[in-house]
């Protein structure tokens, strides 16, 4: 391996070098690490540290910041509240309240030890009221939080807290680049904006993903656009990580915060009077179905939660039908059509009837459920078209049905063949929401699926979230929170003959609104788990 020279690091690689001067590891064991990365001797090792101060950075900290440089978490914790403030800020002090009445409502009736964390954020404002001349080289946070600020490297289980990065409030994009912390697990990042999502891996191994917590403090920021952008995005919220017995942690999830400083928390609604159980929520977006691949455990735990706790007024599915037994993809892989044939898939008309018995059974947790045109459901219309029917005389008459259908129904009113026939079996009970048509919950876009972004280019969660629309879709497979955009995930099975090439960052994740207007993505582990609070 060649030598790296200091002039030539990357702001990600002196990253990670700070990331493993403050881990728990031996000095040899750091030193072997950083000497086998770059190529370089345990004495230029050393010479880096003390080029970024490292040795040296707590005699350089504000006085707050060299406290919160010795805290810790306590051995008995088991739950943590993360958010971040901003320097010279004031604070949202219901949020603050909240937050205190939900650590003792853990801590008291679920009988977990919860603490809550500060990542201090260091932001400089030239046209901010509050400095004076005397005071723009000083950093303060407000003293009502100084006992809750941490700084450094925070080890939780499998999750890091990075609680002393450099990233700008007005950064567009805060978790690039910060993917070599999370090695070992998931990593948190303070910061304005809300993000979320998972990293790319291999069959076997952990789901590791990357979070922003939201502000904790009002909004501050410089006259200037990169300040206007920053003011416009500006989200109040933290980060529950919660740890479990096997010494992991559940998937981190943000909860979003009201200006009044209220939130709801899966099932808890909480302001700063107190924590109630919520009776019901305004609507749930399923992870996409996938029917004839679904996870059927998974399926079995996301309707008991949704049924039981959630009781949502709204119900929306995406790619309710998978298209497995008609995948144009795959109708040219011989091995994969005698695969469908041995495991009894192959045949369209019990696949459809398949998807509408799963939408039977669906409805029923929800007064009004919604379907979402989705690329799947388009297979069906793709086969009449490319396929001839003499060719699989399995399914010819089932083409030969579809085929009338679409000869002589007009398919612009259902927007397909599939919607056509799930309006033939429920009638007004169901809603097919077709392309480009609207449905809001809250002030939540939930009627697109995601494949079509802006004339008609293929859509992704960044991109939507420069429409300036609040937005929930699937389609990606990959859960994330990009600003006021949120994707799901799958119910159906994560690994499939079709995805086993590389890398993946598919996971189970479904997205509640809640009565209050704000979603949550809730993300599951590979074990199926979501939280020990509820």
């Amino acid at each position: 391996m060649s030598k790296t020279r200091f002039k030539d690091l990357t702001p990600e690689n002196k990253e990670y070098l700070r990331y493993i001067y403050h881990s728990e590891k031996t000095h040899r064991e750091k030193t072997d690490i950083l000497s086998k990365k770059f190529g370089i001797t345990e004495r230029t090792v050393r010479k880096w540290w003390d080029n970024l101060d490292l040795r040296k950075q707590s005699y350089d900290l504000p006085p707050q910041l060299r406290k919160a440089l010795e805290r810790g978490i306590k051995k008995e914790t088991k739950v943590l509240l993360i958010t971040t403030a901003q320097n010279k800020t004031s604070l949202n002090e219901d949020f603050l309240q909240s937050m205190r009445v939900y650590q003792q409502f853990i801590t008291n009736t679920l009988g977990k030890q919860t603490e809550i964390i500060v990542i201090p954020s260091r932001y400089r404002n030239p046209t901010s009221n509050i400095e004076t001349e005397k005071t723009k080289a000083l950093d303060w946070w407000d003293d009502s939080i100084e006992d809750l600020l941490f700084y450094g490297k925070v080890n939780f289980g499998d999750t890091l807290i990075s609680a002393d990065s450099r990233i700008s409030p007005t950064a567009k994009e805060p978790l690039l680049g910060y993917e070599l912390l999370a090695n070992q697990g998931h990593v948190v990042l303070g910061h304005s904006k809300i993000h979320w999502r998972t990293l790319p891996r291999l069959r076997g191994e952990a789901l590791r993903t990357m979070c922003t917590t939201g502000y904790i403090t009002n909004k501050n920021y410089s006259k200037s656009k990169a300040g206007e952008i920053g003011f416009e995005h500006h989200s109040y919220g933290f980060v529950v990580v919660e740890l479990k017995d096997d010494g992991t942690c559940y998937i981190p999830r943000n909860v979003k915060v009201k200006s009044d400083g209220s939130f709801t928390d899966i099932i808890y609604s909480v302001n700063k009077d107190g924590v109630e159980v919520i009776d019901s929520s305004l609507g749930f977006v399923w992870g996409d179905i996938h029917n004839e691949v679904i996870d059927e455990e998974f399926y079995k735990i996301s309707k008991e939660l949704v049924c039981n706790k959630l009781k949502p007024k709204k119900i929306v599915a995406h790619d309710i039908l998978d298209g497995y037994a008609f995948n144009p993809h795959e109708e040219k892989d011989l091995f994969i059509k005698r695969q469908k044939i041995v495991e009894g898939k192959h045949l369209i008309d019990k696949e459809i009837e398949n998807v509408l018995n799963r939408i039977e059974d669906m409805k029923s947790c929800a007064d009004e459920f919604y379907i979402s045109e989705s690329n799947h459901d388009l297979f069906a219309d793709r086969h009449i078209n490319n396929f001839n029917w003499k060719a699989d005389l399995h399914n010819s008459p089932t083409y030969l049905k579809l085929a009338y259908i679409q000869q002589t129904v007009n398919l612009r009113e259902y927007g397909n063949i599939l919607g056509y026939l799930i309006w033939e079996r429920f009638k007004d009970s169901v809603k097919y929401i077709k392309m480009g048509e609207t449905l809001k919950i809250a002030d939540y876009e939930c009627g697109q699926h995601g494949d079509y972004g802006t004339n008609g280019s293929k859509g992704q969660t960044r991109g939507f979230s420069r429409i300036n629309t609040k937005m929930i879709h699937a389609h990606t497979h990959s859960p994330m929170i990009h600003n006021n955009v949120t994707a799901v995930g799958v119910t159906c099975l994560l690994e499939q003959y079709y995805n086993r090439k590389g890398f993946s960052s598919w996971a189970h994740a479904h997205s509640i609104i809640h009565n209050n207007g704000k979603n949550q993505l809730l993300v599951f582990g590979d074990d199926y788990s979501l939280t020990g609070l509820i």
